[in-house]
């Protein structure tokens, strides 16, 4: 009864704020922050913003290393979705790399910090490696898989040389991807992305010069250019995302014995630097 009643409290509370948050014309912010992961909450902002007609501008504020290649992929589509609809304009902050700078790209116009770290167009894939522990603590362990691939990337033995040539095509494909997405939102000749795609890391001055942002500015700078573009006043108010108090957050997570952001560690294809 208690967690139905934490349940029922934290949706009204969302509730509440969603039902003040829109109403009059304004502009918006979308934040990107942290490892790009769960982005339901963020999609769902993101499609709100899209269909109300109020909202005449986005500012996209990326600080993100990166993440998920499914999740960046999935925040870069709906973005563009968005902005085919109202003028949306990227400020990247301290770090706005690989997924990152991909979620960036979505945006009409991208503008960075000559010290922000971006670039990072790459993929990789983390494996954690547990079978010297698991032996000195005597634990050993059998797999029975359907195919030679079914296990493949297992953190309780090493990969053979047949699944590391496997797990790098379906990096290759990746990275493909990503460079398309590059080249065409950016622009660019295929082998001028394929040149810097190598995985480095770029200041937000030389990513200038390579034409994957448009100018040097922070966000106020950014949302001056956001106000022109569409053509509301100065005053006009920006709405931020709602989020959950503190307290009911708190709440659930003791309810629940577990950390409602935590992650588990297991093989995952990243954009992340």
């Amino acid at each position: 009864m208690v967690l139905g009643g934490a349940l029922a409290a934290l949706g009204h509370w969302l509730t509440d704020d969603e039902e003040n948050v829109l109403g009059r014309e304004s502009l918006a912010v979308v934040r990107v922050e942290g490892f790009i992961g769960d982005t339901r909450k963020l999609l769902a902002w993101i499609d709100r913003l899209t269909r109300d007609r109020n909202v005449k501008g986005v500012l996209l504020r990326v600080n993100s290393p990166g993440g998920g290649a499914a999740a960046s992929h999935e925040l870069h589509d709906a973005l563009r979705r968005l902005a085919a609809k109202k003028p949306v304009y990227a400020s990247m902050g301290s770090v706005a790399a690989s997924g990152g700078l991909m979620v960036a790209l979505a945006a009409e116009r991208v503008l960075a910090t000559p010290s922000t770290l971006t670039g990072s167009i790459g993929v990789k894939m983390e494996i954690p490696q547990v079978q010297g522990l698991m032996e000195k603590l005597g634990l050993h362990r059998e797999s029975i898989a359907s195919g030679k691939y079914k296990d493949a990337g297992t953190p309780f033995r090493p990969m053979t040389k047949d699944e590391r040539t496997y797990l790098e095509e379906i990096i290759g494909d990746m990275h493909k991807s990503f460079v398309k997405l590059v080249v065409q939102a950016r622009k660019l000749p295929e082998e001028r992305v394929q040149a810097m795609a190598d995985g480095r890391i770029l200041t937000g001055t030389q990513a200038l010069e390579l034409g994957l942002v448009d100018a040097l500015g922070g966000q106020a700078e950014a949302l001056r250019q956001l106000r022109a573009a569409a053509h509301v006043e100065y005053r006009t108010p920006v709405l931020e995302q709602p989020k959950e108090g503190k307290f009911l957050r708190e709440l659930l997570e003791n309810l629940l014995g577990i950390e409602l952001d935590a992650r588990v560690a297991l093989p995952e294809f990243l954009y992340v630097y």
